[in-house]
């Protein structure tokens, strides 16, 4: 076989696709951890992210909700947390590159929980979960009975996808 029969043949290889994959089964489907933002923030974020607060450098409020920027910005890190929980190194990144900047910016002198604090609701050491009251009945409802689901595949554009091509 010459050059240009070898290079033909490359070409005509290259041009006809890849050899069909068998087919893979579809991952299960993902589900909700958490019904919505209070169930998450209320039963596993305020347990994680533990701070001393203080009402000098850093602040919370145990009615967090009553903050339209606090209860947003809590409930898109609530999304990354369900979509990011998924990925074998995805928690690493959800908590750089989002957890710790969303509460850096929530307990700060800055941030809307200033102007609300209540040093006996509200003052954590650290060392005891932050503060949560109760929501008022009906606050949130179950999105997991709307049908949301997060994604079930991290690829594409995907950030952590991206990231953890580049790491290989």
């Amino acid at each position: 076989m010459g050059l240009g029969e070898e290079t033909a043949n490359l070409l005509d290889a290259a041009f006809e696709g890849p050899e069909p994959q068998e087919e893979t089964p579809e991952a299960p489907e993902a589900r909700l951890v958490y019904a919505n933002v209070y169930e998450f923030v209320s039963q596993w974020l305020r347990f994680m992210y533990r701070r001393n607060v203080n009402g000098k450098s850093a602040y919370w409020n145990a009615t967090w909700w009553n903050s339209q920027e606090a209860e947003s910005r809590l409930t898109e890190l609530w999304r990354t947390w369900e979509y990011y929980r998924q990925d074998p190194i995805g928690m690493a990144f959800w908590w750089r590159d989002f957890c710790d900047p969303t509460m850096s910016i929530l307990l700060s002198e800055d941030g809307p929980f200033k102007a609300t604090w209540d040093e006996d609701r509200d003052r954590s050491n650290g060392k005891e979960p932050l503060a949560c009251a109760p929501a008022p009945e009906g606050m949130f409802r179950d999105e997991r009975a709307d049908g949301r689901m997060p994604p079930t595949k991290l690829t594409g554009t995907d950030p952590v996808d991206a990231r953890s091509r580049a790491l290989s």
